[in-house]
């Protein structure tokens, strides 16, 4: 499961808010994630990081290169490139509540708009902000008895 394309999928902002989150950067634009939780009963830490490649009207095409660590043992980096199309969200979340907040990630203060929600058994609260590319700015993920991760961006550059 790629939890980070989970949580993209949360913004009630067109038919795919992952593309709108990336639609107002330039190619090149990109952004450092950090996971760390509990799956299953193991630690898992992740850091990953987003770039896009390539942005038109019908999708945008982003480079995704994760790097984990469970139970303390270190995986092989992986990479992919996934187009994202702008008129697709494939597994939507039913927003519960949502409302606006300023808070701090990576040092610095960023506007956000959080929503409250469930996809499938999954609760997720994400903090989306318009200033970082792909929108997480933080997020949390729980399904009872299963996982339990909190994602905070590290580091971007908006083109």
């Amino acid at each position: 499961m790629n939890v980070l394309v989970a949580l993209l999928a949360l913004a009630a902002q067109s038919k795919n808010p992952e593309y709108d989150h990336w639609s107002n950067c330039k190619v090149g634009s990109w952004t450092k994630l950090k996971a760390e939780g509990d799956v299953q009963g193991q630690k898992v830490v992740m850091d990953s990081t987003h770039t896009l490649l390539e942005l038109a009207a019908e999708k945008a095409v982003v480079e995704r290169k994760q790097k984990r660590t469970v139970a303390g043992k270190e995986e092989p980096e992986e990479s992919e490139k996934a187009p994202v199309p702008s008129d697709n969200d494939p597994d939507p979340v039913k927003i519960e509540k949502e409302g606006d907040e300023e808070i701090e990630v990576a040092t610095k203060k960023v506007k956000c708009h959080w929503i409250q929600g469930t996809q499938g058994q999954m609760k997720v609260k994400m903090w989306l902000s318009k200033e970082i590319p792909g929108g997480i700015a933080k997020g949390e993920m729980s399904v009872p008895g299963a996982v339990s991760l909190t994602i905070v961006a590290t580091s971007w550059e908006k083109k």
